[in-house]
């Protein structure tokens, strides 16, 4: 999740030209190169039109923003420089309310944050920009305000998907507001389906979503004409949110109960899942990746030796566009194959959250502000473009002015699953779930029996005690 974020800070609209990652049945995309700051300018100046500065509040406070570097710069500008264009745009609606802003980074940034927890009198911010995981873990600890009150009726109903509410919250109440999102995607060889015929068993519209009937029948005819597999990697824990998704969505599975009470992938679903993943590797169409990570799946993917890659997203793309074109691989982005068609994706998202203070101007003015950069008119449609992911929100609709590489993943978020990396123990259960795949791809037990034992072993960690 980390790199993620830093990935898409680097850039967000220009990956999607270069990256090919549309569903469109054209052989030739035909779409245009689309530039960052020509959708920002465009965003920004429309908004601009529509939009009158007029102060909305008097109050007086002084509070802090502590930010990791989401949102893109304009070439040229320090970081930063953006985040101090929004406080001064925030300050001609809000001009009583000091903002002191505070950039971190994705290495020494979560520690930081730690250290001013753990010490007596520590520092912390009054509004952090960061991700569910881990605002869910400094809500746990008691740290976050409750800001339920900004979640209205009508942002609850304007949501994308109802699954993303429940990752910005804590119990019964919301502790993150969100910006923008993206999911999880896996990725084909152009040239290889298109050889092979496989891409027209594909659905080449709108979201593209399809059924593992369709995606099983691909693989048997990259297979047949000789295109190199790709491979269910289990070495690491790295990537493994790709291989979750992959497999509990192919019979309908899921990872946990609804109450995230107790892990069920020895639910009939899930084992049917795994008999098939079995049955594909014993004939050649799936690789046995015991001994792989997520990082070899990409590596042999982008040099062109694999035709699919279970592992794939924006910052994919991003990293591994020069060795892309220079291999020659045109990538087609594709949801993970399920039963009925409808996938349950798992995605990353930006949020923000506020830490307590009993200071009431500064709670109230940290709320102006988050409401402000997720909901104003003259700055949240370029806020979500410069955070290089996709609106959460419906209403905000195409950011990206109609690029359709872009479309894909706005088409994809109300495919937005259960997020479950704030459940107690998740990073313990990370190690169970790649033994329990290397015990069934190496036959060392049957599906059944590595299934329960996962089962059994990832559910005592909801209920362990956390290490400091």
């Amino acid at each position: 999740m980390t790199n993620w974020k830093k990935l898409t800070a680097l850039t967000a609209a220009s990956l999607l030209a270069v990256s090919a990652m549309g569903c469109q049945s054209k052989k030739d995309t035909g779409s245009e190169d689309i530039d960052i700051a020509d959708v920002v300018e465009d965003t920004a100046d429309t908004a601009e039109a529509e939009t009158q500065a007029e102060v909305v509040s008097d109050l007086e406070a002084s509070i802090t923003w502590w930010t990791y570097p989401v949102f893109v710069q304009d070439e040229d500008q320090a970081d930063g420089t953006y985040e101090q264009t929004l406080i001064r745009k925030f300050n001609e609606k809000y001009p009583n309310i000091k903002v002191e802003l505070k950039l971190l980074d994705y290495t020494d940034g979560p520690g930081m944050i730690d250290e001013q927890i753990k010490a007596e009198g520590g520092e912390l911010p009054n509004v952090l920009l960061d991700e569910p995981g881990r605002i869910s873990t400094y809500a746990k600890a008691d740290m976050l305000s409750d800001i339920s009150d900004l979640f209205t009726d009508e942002v609850k109903n304007d949501m994308i998907s109802e699954n993303l509410l429940s990752a910005c919250k804590n119990g019964d109440a919301y502790v993150m507001y969100p910006l923008s999102g993206s999911n999880y995607v896996m990725a084909f060889n152009r040239e290889m389906l298109e050889g092979s015929g496989a891409i027209d068993l594909m659905n080449r519209e709108g979201a593209c979503t399809w059924t593992t009937d369709a995606f099983e029948q691909v693989l048997e005819k990259l297979n047949a004409s000789g295109f190199g597999s790709g491979m269910l990697y289990c070495s690491g824990i790295a990537g493994d949110y790709a291989t979750r998704s992959f497999i509990t969505n192919l019979y309908d599975g899921s990872l946990m109960n609804d109450e995230k009470t107790a892990y069920t992938m020895n639910s009939d679903a899930n084992q049917k899942a795994f008999t098939k993943i079995k049955e594909w590797v014993d004939k050649g169409w799936m690789l046995n990746g015991a001994d792989s990570t997520g990082a070899d799946a990409v590596e042999e993917f982008v040099a062109g030796n694999q035709s699919y890659c279970l592992l794939w997203s924006l910052p994919q793309a991003i990293n591994n566009a020069a060795a892309l074109q220079e291999n020659g691989v045109d990538v087609v982005v594709m949801p993970y194959p399920s039963e009925d068609g409808s996938p349950s994706l798992e995605y990353m998202l930006n949020g923000f959250c506020v830490f307590k203070t009993e200071d009431e101007a500064k709670e109230q003015a940290s709320r102006y502000l988050i409401d402000f950069l997720c909901n104003d008119e003259a700055v949240a449609k370029e806020n979500v473009v410069r955070s290089g992911a996709f609106p959460v929100r419906a209403s905000m609709g195409d950011v990206y002015d109609g690029n359709e590489e872009a479309q894909l993943f706005e088409a994809l978020m109300p495919y937005s699953g259960t997020y479950y990396q704030s459940v107690n123990g998740f990073e313990k259960m990370r190690v169970y779930w790649y033994q329990m795949e290397s015990e069934i791809l190496d036959g060392q037990y049957s599906v059944k029996e590595a299934a329960n034992s996962f089962n059994e072993y990832a559910t005592k960690t909801l209920t362990e005690k956390e290490e400091d």
